[in-house]
């Protein structure tokens, strides 16, 4: 009788008891047969879970022992041995069986000689001597997970086979049964060696699903005294297992948790749909070990097959795929008869044959998202000729570039990211045809992310049209544009503007001579253009408020969607809206009981524990961006922007630049925000690194909310990810970012590039008559690259003079005291600039201390004094805390500095918020989220689209900033600043002069 408080139903490991095994008779009897017989090679094959190893467990206890000795030894911990490794293992189970000293086997393969010879010749005779001693004539191992030794393509593998080939031909006791966990065709390196002919000929026997007989044992008897299985629940449970033992067991097992929960003893068929999601949960580890084990071309068919059932469309799941924008290929073809052969799929009709399975793959794996992992298919050749045609395309060679792009297409044609690209590239050169049939695809593929696109390129077509006097081609754009959104006021206005166009056009050809018809296209232009912007802003509107969200987003307080950020977790990409810290050294229990709420979704509550938090450590900015993002998703539809910041190497800095952002947040929020609309931050963390970058663009850029991005910090991490930005058209300004090289149609700044520093430093050594100079910089940093440059080109026009290599490397290896005053010696300079990068701040240090050391070494005749200048990384509390009295009289020039005059206004403000001085970068931090604000304002609503447009017109009075009128260059797209020079004065940065003082004359230029 089954124990009523315990399940009996066995899950997630190997059944060892005979009676409890199901189904499996006749494959017993099978390889009794062929040990008989004297078959010496046994291999058993079938699905994952499907049994394989209970049934190898069980060998011992059901074949006759009257001759064979068995040895269960499991493979699966040594994919990665070596062949000793391997037959250690092996012989030392054999060894522990059979009562002999292991010592004695540690001794011989101690022994430094072939391994080979000491097992044939010294170990096996000495377990055939014990096989003796029990009457036993033939030694059986049984080997489970047989293949995982050759899923490494590694000598091991093949040695291990041939060895294990050449064991069983010399002895004639010996007799392997292994279980194989792939399918022969899908594991060809079991049989490619032309020595493995045992394994060639081996007899295989087949672990397949149960027959519905023994399916209904496995459900009815392990609890027959505590539960009674109607005769329809059965069939139930044996429709969605398909008398596959696992999901069988699985499926009973919680049955059976159900019903003791529930009290009932009698299982009815609602039972099953009862339990099903929870089973599906259960069974998710042997579920997820069968879809780690296909290959991309199989999951994207199995998602295909599931998907068709679904949609009772059986006959030919491959064009299912050709609907979803999927271009059949090879791969794609024979995918499907692999799943055929695998016996995960039915033939007649194509589907699968466990229809648990296929419940959760449209839960886990939906077509539309498997869709993406054809990119990788080709991955080596497709990124290379990817990489060039972007190049070619930043280098303006477009019709070039476009070549590039077809050949990804014709590389790997589901490589949907390039479809999308290309499509971007075409509409960008007016080329409408293909960028439409592009974006067709994009659309088919992904119609929630992609709508909006495909109908914007189809306007704006249409628009051409129109000018173009092709009434009747444009409003088929129009008409194409409702078949996608019936509701769309845009194309309904645009069709109305073409027909009463039309009507007075005719008009006009009969009231006037031919000769003389004029039409004015481009008043008429303009007034559809007004017209479409405030149709989509209207029915965009109308869809974020009363519409279901698009995949992607969610609602907040059953109103507006807002985006629901998800990140692969083995990305490491750290993303928060405040449902995260990203800052875990700073203890706050109240910041995380709003994190707890915040991630419940009660944005009341959140807004209430974040504010308590803020009072708890006033200086931290993350808590209050987190206590205002609550605030606004709590009012809905707020307005949102990003930020990427270095938290994770570069905690001070990110806390830094956070500041000036939560603090403009703050006071926009407070003052009411934007028609009701108050301001989001997200922020992101990119680690100071430039992959990692890139996959915050790549993840930011999804986000369809996201009206523009704040950062990234240094130029190096701001260049890397410049590019994704601006394929996708996102505004981004940079309050940090310096270096000349990074220009893009959607990058701003509201620093000077390195080329105002270059020349403000460049200056101030000519007043101090300073002639001769050493560079330290990190050649492979943009930013550092780009100041020294810059400070070099203006140096060298006054007559100036770079001793040495036009930089010495600071993040070379070799960098250390030692060869700095060497150069000291050498060159003998008057100054030494340093421009580290954020990541060497500490080599800089280095070179102040090296310096000091240096003077000290010297004779009163022989001192002379270095100055020692540098650009604004240099400003940072790391600098005067390590540097201590040895970067006593450093000069740096900065944007902005607390004590400047303009600045003061500002700074006691940002003292009063954060209870502490502020940097420079929380200044024009401040200064990049109040233009993002200003630039909300031009156009109702704003959008990504209008946001970039306005940012070149924006114009902020010093009421707004952080003590300037700022204005965006029209060319280089910066800010305009005067750069500050500062000086260390008792371990304290001080103004060392107003930045109006009288520039070169020209006649000391060359």
């Amino acid at each position: 009788m089954a124990d009523s408080k315990r399940n009996p139903y066995i899950i997630g490991t190997p059944v060892e008891i005979p009676e409890k095994l199901f189904g499996r008779e006749t494959i017993f009897k099978d390889i009794e047969d062929s040990l008989q017989q004297n078959a010496q090679f046994i291999l058993l094959y079938g699905q994952r879970r499907i049994g394989k190893s209970s049934v190898l467990k069980n060998i011992p206890l059901v074949v006759s022992k009257d001759e064979f000795f068995f040895v269960h030894c499991d493979l699966q911990t040594h994919i990665h041995a070596s062949l000793g490794e391997i037959l250690y293992a092996i012989f030392s189970e054999i060894f522990r069986l059979l009562n002999l000293d292991i010592t004695k086997l540690d001794i011989l393969l101690s022994i430094d000689v072939d391994i080979r010879a000491i097992i044939n010749n010294r170990v096996l005779p000495l377990v055939y001597d014990a096989l003796d001693n029990k009457k036993l004539k033939k030694l059986v191992l049984l080997l489970d997970e047989f293949d995982v030794v050759t899923q490494n393509d590694t000598e091991q593998a093949s040695d291990f086979l041939r060895f294990l080939e050449n064991l069983v031909r010399r002895h004639e006791e010996l007799f392997v049964i292994a279980v194989v966990g792939r399918y022969l065709n899908a594991n060809p390196d079991l049989l490619q060696s032309n020595a493995l002919q045992s394994l060639r000929v081996a007899p295989f026997r087949v672990i397949g699903l149960l027959d519905n007989k023994s399916a209904e044992r496995l459900i009815i008897e392990p609890a027959n005294n505590v539960l009674k299985y109607q005769l329809r629940a059965i069939e139930e449970i044996i429709k969605y297992s398909s008398g596959h033992p696992f999901y069988t067991q699985i499926l009973c097992y919680e049955i059976f948790n159900l019903a003791m929960r529930e009290g009932y003893s009698v299982v009815i068929p609602a039972f099953v749909s009862d339990v099903l999601d929870q089973a599906i949960e259960s069974a998710e580890g042997g579920l997820g070990g069968f879809w780690d084990g296909l290959s991309i071309s199989e999951k994207v068919v199995i998602s295909a097959v599931a998907e068709a059932q679904k949609q009772n469309k059986l006959e030919d799941p491959l064009k299912l795929l050709e609907s979803y924008g999927f271009v059949l290929t090879d791969s794609l073809e024979e995918a499907i008869q692999l799943l055929i052969n695998k016996g995960f799929l039915d033939n007649n009709p194509i589907k699968l044959k466990v229809e648990l399975v296929r419940h959760w793959v449209l839960k886990r794996h939906q077509l539309r998202d498997e869709i993406w992992s054809l990119e990788t298919l080709e991955t080596k050749n497709v990124e290379s000729v990817l990489n060039l045609a972007r190049s070619l395309w930043q280098e303006n060679r477009q019709e070039n570039a476009l070549s590039f792009y077809e050949q990804v297409l014709q590389l790997n044609p589901n490589h949907f990211s390039t479809v999308v690209e290309l499509a971007e590239k075409y509409l960008y050169l007016e080329k409408f045809d293909k960028a439409l049939e592009l974006y067709d695809r994009a659309y088919k593929v992904d119609p929630v992310n992609y709508q909006q696109e495909l109908i914007q390129a189809l306007d704006q077509f249409g628009h051409r049209l129109i000018t173009e006097r092709n009434f009747t081609k444009a409003k088929q754009q129009y008409e194409k544009i409702l078949l996608i959104e019936p509701a769309s006021s845009l194309a309904q206005q645009k069709l109305l503007e073409i027909k009463a166009f039309q009507g007075k056009r005719k008009n006009i050809i009969a009231d006037m001579p031919r000769q003389v018809v004029r039409l004015p296209i481009s008043r008429l232009s303009i007034s559809l253009l007004i017209l479409a912007l405030i149709g989509i802003a209207g029915s965009l509107f109308a869809g974020r408020i009363f519409n279901n969200c698009p995949a992607g987003q969610e609602k907040s307080l059953g109103i507006t969607c807002i985006d629901t950020i998800t990140v692969n977790p083995d990305s490491k990409v750290r993303i928060s809206r405040g449902d995260r810290t990203l800052f875990t050294e700073i203890k706050n229990s109240d910041r995380d009981q709003g994190i707890d709420s915040f991630n419940n979704k009660n944005y009341i509550d959140a807004e209430k524990y974040f504010k308590q938090a803020v009072n708890t450590n006033p200086n931290d900015p993350e808590v209050l961006i987190y206590q205002n993002n609550a605030r606004a998703i709590k009012q809905g539809n707020p307005l949102t922007l990003a930020t990427v910041v270095p938290a994770t190497n570069r905690a001070d800095l990110a806390q830094e630049i956070l500041r000036g952002i939560a603090q403009a947040q703050n006071q926009f929020n407070e003052q009411g925000g934007l028609n009701g609309r108050l301001l989001e931050i997200i922020i992101a963390d990119d680690a100071n690194q430039e992959k990692t970058a890139r996959v915050v663009a790549e993840e930011l850029v999804k986000q369809k909310s996201i009206l523009g991005v704040i950062g990234h910090s240094s130029s190096h991490v701001t260049k890397a990810a410049l590019n994704i930005y601006e394929t996708a058209k996102l505004a981004v300004i940079s309050s940090t970012s310096s270096s000349t090289t990074l220009q893009s149609s959607v990058f701003f700044r509201t620093v000077d590039s390195d080329e105002e520093t270059g020349k403000d430093l460049a200056e101030y050594a000519l007043k101090l008559k300073l002639k001769k100079a050493v560079i330290f910089c990190n050649p492979n940093d943009p930013y550092s690259n780009s100041i020294r440059e810059e400070f070099r080109n203006q140096f060298e026009r006054v007559n100036g003079q770079i001793a040495g290599k036009p930089c010495i490397n600071l993040a070379a290896p070799t960098f250390n005291e030692d060869k700095i005053k060497n150069l000291l010696y050498l060159y003998q300079p008057q100054a030494m600039l340093l421009f580290p990068d954020t990541q060497h701040l500490p080599a800089a240090i280095t070179i102040a201390k090296a310096h000091k050391e240096w003077l000290g070494m010297q004779t009163p005749q022989q001192k002379q004094e270095v100055k020692l200048l540098g650009g604004a990384s240099l400003y940072s509390n790391q600098i005067l805390q390590e540097g201590g009295d040895a970067v006593e009289g450093l000069v740096v020039a900065v944007p902005w500095f607390r004590d400047a005059p303009k600045s003061k206004s500002f700074a006691q403000k940002a003292e009063n918020q954060w209870k502490a001085p502020i940097s420079w970068n929380t200044a024009t931090s401040f200064d990049a989220t109040q233009i993002f604000i200003e630039s909300f304002k031009q156009y109702l609503p704003p959008s990504k689209a209008t946001v970039l447009g306005s940012l070149p017109n924006v114009r902020l009075s010093s009421n707004n900033t952080s003590g300037e009128d700022l204005m965006f260059d029209k060319n280089s797209r910066e800010i305009k600043r005067k750069y500050i020079l500062i000086i260390v004065k008792s371990g304290k940065f001080v103004v060392l002069r107003e930045p109006n003082l009288e520039k070169i004359n020209n006649s000391n230029v060359k």
